[in-house]
């Protein structure tokens, strides 16, 4: 009778594949380590959020505000001055023009002063001030943005208001009205005061 070599016996579960208890408490070291990561991000963009963007914006404004308008005096037979003041807008908006009475100036428009070199010198303007530097290209603007809480500043060298066609010379202590329309917002009149300086505050 032929004898027949013993055929080994191959268990048919890996020592390698878990326990049903060592499966479980793996998945529950996973789920932890999740919500650790979870709870990490989540306190990481609160950070990020109370941090804002580089203190870029203003404090929360809840109305449109412009201060500080005024304007230079200027010398009897000037038929032009500038009118400089500070927006805040609570949202995105745009300044589309600041108009003032007929008794003060035929016409309005707005501009910006850059610096562009030795060719563009500007002559003497009564009332202008252009800052320190001496060279400078002044360039009439449609618009000007008005980015959520960010101040806008109309000031001699940089942005600021023409007015074209006085009907009398500006006197340091007086005033006017002026009214500034905007893309979104209803108009607005301000008082501006002519002096020599911003007013402080």
């Amino acid at each position: 009778m032929p004898v027949i070599d013993a055929v080994p016996v191959i268990d048919a579960v890996p020592a390698a594949v878990p326990s049903p208890v060592r499966s479980r408490r793996g998945w529950r070291r996973v789920r932890a380590g999740v919500v650790a990561v979870g709870a990490l991000l989540a306190g990481v963009a609160g950070v990020v959020a109370c941090g804002g963007d580089d203190g870029a914006a203003g404090p929360a404004v809840s109305a449109l505000t412009v201060t500080g308008a005024w304007s230079r005096p200027t010398p009897p037979g000037a038929t032009s001055a500038v009118l400089y003041l500070e927006v805040v807008s609570p949202a995105d908006d745009e300044l589309l023009g600041v108009s003032v009475p007929a008794e003060v100036a035929a016409s309005t428009s707005l501009h910006r002063t850059t610096a562009e070199g030795a060719t563009a010198e500007m002559g003497a303007m009564p009332g202008m001030d252009h800052g320190d530097a001496a060279v400078m290209t002044m360039t009439e603007v449609t618009a000007v943005p008005l980015a959520a809480r960010r101040p806008v500043v109309f000031e001699p060298g940089g942005l600021h208001v023409m007015l074209h066609g006085l009907a009398a010379p500006l006197v340091a202590g007086g005033g006017f009205d002026a009214t500034l329309r905007f893309a979104r917002h209803e108009p607005l009149v301000v008082r501006v005061v002519v002096a020599d300086r911003a007013p402080s505050g």
